[in-house]
């Protein structure tokens, strides 16, 4: 049979809410539609005298209520030239274009609405499981695959974030996201988002970084220092797991310290000398030292660069002086303590000065000073 659709003439319509729909499986599903037709055709008025829902395209169509697939499960009442179609407990195989269908009185009357509405049953997104690999341990410098799962039908699309603090941010479009040479900076928190058009679920998890002592630093407190008072000096370091600290004076057998801060109580000048903290963890160590001298008056603590290495070899921890960086390794910074005696003997000094006038320009001798100290006035 052919059925004329009547396209060419004002008044016959079938209006589609929607013209595509998603369901889960055992879910209810509505499909809304209206429709319309002309009062009167060649001067006689149309009635409808039956309306329908159907999917089969071959052959005549067949109303979904006389369907064996479909008649426990589908209703609908058409009223006012509104027809909802209903289906209850919806199944994959209900997966398919539905229209709407109405005949009138009139010979050639028949209209169908297209282009129908396409319903796809499916399932949306199980809440996705999220892995590393490696699984285990994850190093600095090292290549970790980050990957996300999830049933989902129709097809999931995958979306990898990176959340810092109340930012979030795309990192990824796929299920998987590499990280070819992996950073410190790279820890954090993630997440993967599994979305399809019947749902969304999304899964975290927690990657941590792991990485010997970096960017290790020593500072001095106070900075004056006056001959019987304390200086602490404190090191520290960038690490993951956390850093043990360890002081050790140069040509001393054993540490001065095991602690982050290393005091030295009632300071005199022999205390001068070469300190060394060694920041260690289970990945490596760094070192870094500091210059104790008196000259000029000041107790001088100088910055002796530092040294790093992965691993801590048994020759470093049975010589802990063997542990400070080499000469062409080290980078001085220079920082002064006010080293002060108390004034107890009288100091005697003789200075000479004379200036000279250069052919060019003036220029001032230097100034030369003899200071002799004694304790005993009788010396």
């Amino acid at each position: 049979s052919i059925y004329i659709a009547f396209l060419f003439q004002t008044g016959w319509k079938v209006k589609y809410y929607r013209t595509e729909i998603c369901a889960n499986k055992g879910s209810t599903v509505s499909i809304l539609c209206s429709y319309n037709y002309p009062v009167m055709l060649n001067g006689v008025s149309t009635t409808v005298k039956k309306s329908f829902w159907f999917i089969r395209t071959e052959g005549e169509p067949v109303d979904l209520k006389e369907d064996p697939e479909y008649k426990d499960r589908v209703t609908y009442i058409c009223n006012s030239k509104i027809c909802p179609l209903r289906i209850s407990g919806v199944r994959e195989s209900d997966s398919a274009v539905y229209k709407f269908m109405f005949i009138t009185n009139h010979q050639t009357g028949r209209y169908i609405g297209e282009p129908g509405v396409r319903l796809t049953v499916g399932d949306a997104p199980q809440s996705p499981t999220v892995s590393l690999d490696p699984p285990t341990e994850i190093l600095e410098g090292s290549s970790v695959t980050l990957t996300c799962s999830s049933d989902a039908n129709p097809a999931a699309n995958y979306t990898w974030f990176k959340k810092t603090n109340s930012d979030v941010k795309m990192i990824s479009g796929g299920p998987q996201f590499v990280f070819s040479s992996i950073h410190s900076t790279d820890s954090g928190d993630y997440f993967c988002e599994v979305e399809n058009q019947l749902g969304l679920k999304q899964s975290y998890l927690k990657l941590e970084v792991k990485y010997a002592p970096k960017n290790i630093s020593v500072s001095v407190n106070p900075p004056e220092i006056l001959e019987g008072s304390s200086v602490t000096l404190t090191c520290s370091t960038d690490a993951n797991p956390a850093a043990n600290y360890t002081w050790f004076k140069e040509n001393k057998d054993s540490p001065k310290s095991e602690e982050q801060m290393f005091t030295i109580s009632d300071i005199t000048a022999e205390d001068g000398g070469l300190y060394i903290c060694v920041a260690q963890n289970k990945l490596g160590q760094q070192n870094s030292s500091v210059q104790g001298f008196v000259g000029s008056g000041q107790f001088i603590m100088s910055s002796t660069g530092n040294k790093s290495c992965r691993a801590a070899a048994s020759s470093d921890r049975d010589d802990p002086t063997s542990r400070h960086p080499a000469e062409d390794e080290t980078e001085i910074h220079y920082g002064s303590v006010t080293f002060t005696k108390r004034q107890e003997d009288p100091l005697y000094s003789n200075i000479k000065a004379k200036r000279r006038r250069d052919a060019h320009e003036d220029k001032e001798d230097v100034v030369y000073s003899l200071v002799r100290s004694s304790r005993n006035p009788a010396d």
